[in-house]
């Protein structure tokens, strides 16, 4: 059991040092022309996006009114007044098929 305990142990500890070695994020560099390049390509991000920014004004929320119309009934059925059956009066039956 101890064999066992100290197996995963080291697993672990093995796993969070090569997690922390394969960071893949910021990394320095003192080359200028590699430091140029990202300074060109930060450019031409932000260029990029303050024309997109000015060609497209955001929209924002509008309210809109909906229309409601009420159906005056004077008969009520039981489909009217059920609130566990709903049926709509635009559906149509299925056609039995023929053979």
């Amino acid at each position: 059991m101890k064999k066992l305990g100290l197996i995963l142990l080291m697993s672990l500890a093995t796993a969070g040092a090569y997690a922390q070695s394969t960071s893949g994020g910021i990394t320095m560099s003192t080359d200028p022309a590699k430091a140029a390049a990202v300074e060109k390509h930060a450019q031409e991000l932000q260029a990029r996006q303050s024309k997109e920014a000015s060609a497209k004004p955001a929209t924002g929320h509008t309210s809109t009114k909906k229309s409601t119309t009420k159906k005056s009934s004077t008969k009520k059925t039981k489909e009217n007044t059920s609130s566990t059956t709903h049926k709509s009066s635009t559906t149509k039956p299925a056609k039995a098929p023929t053979s």
